[in-house]
């Protein structure tokens, strides 16, 4: 299973030279959501979240997340009751 990573999301923040409240204005995120995410406290964000993150950054879901392989090869990302499966040889 695969979890927001906090570790990933302050990097790209920090590359892009961003704010908390830069980030919440950007995408629309309210700021304490912002808050939340960037420090590890909501490790199962809205999928409208995280769109509006790949937006601003210019990533892909797998640059978000932490994954972990299942038996078969496969990643998978549970968000907001909404499964991905990420197949390994896609990433």
């Amino acid at each position: 299973m695969a979890r927001l990573s906090s570790k990933k999301l302050n990097e790209l923040k920090e590359v892009n030279l961003l704010t908390n409240e830069e980030i919440s204005k950007l995408t629309g995120i309210p700021l304490f959501a912002v808050e939340k995410l960037f420090s590890g406290r909501n490790l199962y964000p809205t999928m409208w979240m995280l769109v509006a993150l790949m937006e601003l950054f210019s990533c892909d879901m797998k640059d978000l997340f932490e994954y972990e392989e299942d038996e078969f090869g496969n990643y998978e990302c549970f968000s907001n009751n909404c499964v991905i499966g990420i197949i390994a040889n896609m990433l």
